[in-house]
């Protein structure tokens, strides 16, 4: 079950990371592209769940203790995927193969745990008025799986 709501989510991340920057438009004036601000994570949450000076601080330490729990699981997945690559290249049994694929699904499983476990703590900070919209609250929790992807969860990707 696990395995198939980190699948949605990272069809779900891929599919916003295709969307690029610029939407779809263009630039029909022939002036250059100027790099576009993006916002801090921490200012893109803020926003789209309308937090209070107090609410913030109190997200931005929920998501501190996630990034603490994340940070050495991402490091076993990087590993994790060297090892699904050796064994496939050193032309290992489909059983040994499997089990790599499970070592690393398993990461990826818990770095969701962890992941919902914030969501659901932020989500307990929220008033009634912040929680009405569920398609900000799918937003969040979208926005929140492409943000512990990095080593500091409150920086911006590199390009």
């Amino acid at each position: 079950m696990a395995f198939k709501i980190v699948s949605v989510l990272i069809l779900a991340s891929g599919l916003m990371m295709a969307q690029g920057r610029k939407g779809g438009g263009g630039n029909s004036n022939n002036m250059p592209d100027l790099p576009m601000s993006r916002p801090e994570p921490m200012d893109q949450l803020a926003q789209m769940l309308k937090l209070n000076h107090d609410q913030r601080k109190d997200v931005k330490g929920i998501l501190d203790e996630a990034q603490k729990e994340v940070s050495p699981l991402r490091d076993s997945m990087a590993k994790s995927r060297e090892q699904i690559g050796a064994v496939i290249e050193a032309g290992k049994s489909q059983d040994e193969i499997d089990q790599a694929v499970k070592n690393f699904s398993d990461l990826e499983a818990q770095v969701s745990a962890v992941e919902a476990r914030a969501f659901t703590k932020i989500f307990s900070e929220l008033e009634a008025d912040q929680k009405a919209s569920p398609q900000t609250l799918i937003n969040t929790l979208m926005f929140m799986h492409e943000v512990f992807k990095r080593k500091n969860w409150n920086t911006q990707p590199s390009e």
